[in-house]
C-alpha cells in the first residue's frame, strides 16, 4: 500500500499566480495555467520559489509598475559574495563563498519592453553606432559574443542592460510631454531590484540612466543617479586601492572597460555641475598618473595594445583615442569647477592657466582633418564655464575690470568660431541629432544669454543668437535639455524687457 504523499502535485504551483493575488481570488495554482485565467483568456504567471531575493519589498499593479519577483522572502537566508565583502573580506581568501552569476526571474512586462531578439540587435545597432561613438564604455565585442547569446538573454543583469541601451537611444516623446516616460519608469525601478546582482553591467546601466536623466534635463536625478554610480563602482573594486578586496579581472579588454566605465562617470560628475559650481563631486580629481582610455578601434574589435597606453601626463598626440581626449578635457572642466567654487578672485595664475591650456585643447582639436565634434563642443562648454561669472552683467560690477574685459574677448572669440567652425563645418548644427551629443548645449546657452544681456548688439551676434536658437529646437527632438534652455532664454528675456 502506497503511503500518502504530503508534496504539493507537480501539475500545481507552490504559489498563487500574480492575476489571482492582483484580484485576490482564491487560485487553484494549476500548471501551466489556472483555471480563472484559462476562463478568461489571459496570461498566467507565477514566480518561481528559487528565484526570490531576500527583500520583502513588493510591487502591486495598483502601483501602476511592474509586478516584482521579490514579493515573498525565500526560506532560507545565505550570505553573498558582497555582503562579506564589506562584512568580513578576510573570509574570502579561504574559499568559503561559491559565486556565480545573477539569476533570478525578469517580469514578463519587462521582457515585452525589450521586444524580440530584432527589436534587441536593432537597439543595439543603435547605440554602437551613435551614443558609443562619443561614449565609448561599454566593450562593443564582449557585449556581442556574450550578452546577446540565449544563455545569457534573461540573466537580470543582463536584461537591465539592455533596457538601459533601449532607453538611451529612444527620442522622446515630442512637444510639451515629460520624458519620465513609462520605459524610463520601469527602468529606475528594475535597476533598484537588480541592483544586487554585483555586476558591472549593473553599473553600465546606471551610467546610461544618469546619462539620459542629465540629456533630458531631469534634475535632481541626474546628480543622485551619478554619485550612485560611483559608489557602486567602489563596491565593484573600480579605481579604489589595491588594499580593497574585489574581484579580480583576467583580460585587458576588461581592465580597459572598468577604467572607460569609471571615466565615463567622471565625465557626467564634471558635466552635471557644470552650471552650478561649488557642489562637491562624488569621484576624486584624476590623478596625472591615471591611464587614459586605449586605442578606441582596437578596443572595439576587442583587443587592447598595453604599448599605446597614455596618462593624463602625457602630451596629447594623434594616436590618442577620441575618448581619452575627452577624458583630458573632463579634468580640466573638474579644475574650472573647483575653481570657480573658491575665492577665485586672488588666483590670477590659476585661472590664466586654465584659459591657455583649454584655448590650446581647442586648438589642437580644430586643426586636424577629421576633428571629433563632441569633444570640441564640451571643451567650448568647459572655456565658457570659466568665464560665466564674468558674463553675467550683476557680477561684472564687484570684480576688477580686467576680468570682465576677458570674458567679453572670450565672448567675441567664440562667437567668430561659431560660425566658421560650429556651423559650416558642421560641428555643432547641421549634424544629425541622433548622432549628437549633449555637450554643446551648455556653452550655447550661455553664449546666447551673454550676446541678449549686452547693450550693444551687433549684427553678426544676433545672426549666431538665432542660428544658436534654431540648432535648440532642433535637438530638442533628441535630448529636452536643449528645450529646457530655450524655455530659460525666454525667461531671461522677460527679466531683461522688465529691466
Amino acid at each position: 500500500m502506497q503511503t500518502p504523499s504530503h508534496e504539493p502535485s507537480l501539475d500545481l504551483s507552490p504559489q498563487s499566480c500574480q492575476s489571482c493575488r492582483s484580484r485576490k481570488r482564491k487560485c487553484d495554482k494549476a500548471l501551466p495555467r489556472c483555471s480563472l485565467c484559462a476562463k478568461r483568456n489571459q496570461n498566467c504567471e507565477y514566480w518561481r520559489p528559487d528565484a526570490l531575493s531576500h527583500s520583502a519589498t513588493t510591487s502591486s499593479p495598483e502601483r501602476g509598475w511592474y509586478p516584482s519577483p521579490l514579493d515573498e522572502q525565500a526560506d532560507v537566508r545565505t550570505i553573498d559574495f558582497p555582503t562579506i565583502l564589506f562584512l568580513d573580506p578576510a573570509l574570502l581568501r579561504h574559499g568559503l563563498v561559491e559565486t556565480s552569476p545573477a539569476t533570478g526571474t525578469v517580469p514578463q512586462c519587462i521582457i515585452r519592453l525589450l521586444g524580440d531578439l530584432d527589436e534587441i540587435q536593432l537597439t543595439a545597432t543603435r547605440f554602437f553606432e551613435h551614443v558609443h561613438l562619443w561614449m565609448p564604455f561599454i566593450s562593443k565585442k564582449r557585449f556581442y559574443d556574450l550578452y546577446l547569446q540565449p544563455s545569457f538573454h534573461w540573466r537580470p543583469d543582463v536584461v537591465l542592460l539592455l533596457l538601459a541601451l533601449k532607453l538611451i537611444t529612444t527620442f522622446p516623446p515630442a512637444g510639451s510631454r515629460s520624458p519620465r516616460t513609462a520605459l524610463y519608469n520601469s527602468t529606475k525601478h528594475f535597476y533598484l531590484n537588480v541592483e544586487g546582482c554585483f555586476s558591472i553591467l549593473v553599473l553600465q546601466a546606471g551610467v546610461l540612466v544618469a546619462l539620459y536623466e542629465l540629456g533630458h534635463g531631469i534634475y535632481p536625478a541626474a546628480f543622485l543617479s551619478i554619485g550612485t554610480c560611483a559608489r557602486y563602482a567602489y563596491a565593484l573594486g573600480i579605481n579604489v586601492s589595491r588594499t580593497v578586496p574585489s574581484r579580480r579581472v583576467l583580460t585587458l579588454v576588461e581592465v580597459e572597460e572598468r577604467r572607460r566605465v569609471w571615466w565615463a562617470i567622471v565625465i557626467l560628475d564634471r558635466f552635471v555641475s557644470i552650471g552650478c559650481p561649488g557642489r562637491p563631486f562624488a569621484t576624486a580629481d584624476p590623478k596625472l598618473d591615471d591611464f587614459l582610455p586605449a586605442d578606441d578601434a582596437a578596443w572595439d574589435q576587442g583587443t587592447v595594445k598595453p604599448d599605446r597606453f597614455s596618462t593624463l601626463s602625457s602630451p596629447m598626440t594623434g594616436h590618442m583615442s577620441k575618448f581619452a581626449l575627452l577624458c583630458q578635457a573632463a579634468r580640466l572642466l573638474g579644475q574650472v569647477l573647483y575653481h570657480l567654487s573658491t575665492d577665485f578672485t586672488s588666483e590670477d595664475d590659476v585661472w590664466i592657466q586654465l584659459d591657455r591650456t583649454l584655448q590650446s585643447m581647442l586648438a589642437a582639436a580644430l586643426n586636424i582633418d577629421f576633428p571629433d565634434y563632441d569633444q570640441i563642443t564640451f571643451v567650448y562648454s568647459a572655456l565658457v564655464a570659466l568665464y560665466t561669472p564674468w558674463l553675467l552683467s550683476d557680477a561684472v560690477e564687484e570684480i576688477e575690470a580686467y576680468r570682465p574685459r576677458r570674458a567679453k574677448v572670450i565672448l567675441q572669440q567664440i562667437t567668430e568660431r561659431i560660425s566658421a567652425n560650429l556651423i559650416e563645418r558642421q560641428c555643432f548644427l547641421g549634424r544629425d541629432p541622433e548622432d549628437m551629443s549633449p555637450w554643446g548645449l551648455y556653452f550655447a546657452y550661455r553664449i546666447c544669454g551673454a550676446h541678449m544681456r549686452t547693450s550693444s548688439k551687433s549684427a553678426h551676434g544676433l545672426e549666431v543668437v538665432r542660428s544658436l536658437r534654431e540648432g535648440f529646437m532642433s535637438i530638442d527632438v533628441r535630448w529636452n535639455v536643449a528645450g529646457v534652455y530655450l524655455q530659460l532664454l525666454e525667461a531671461q528675456e522677460a527679466i531683461n524687457m522688465e529691466a
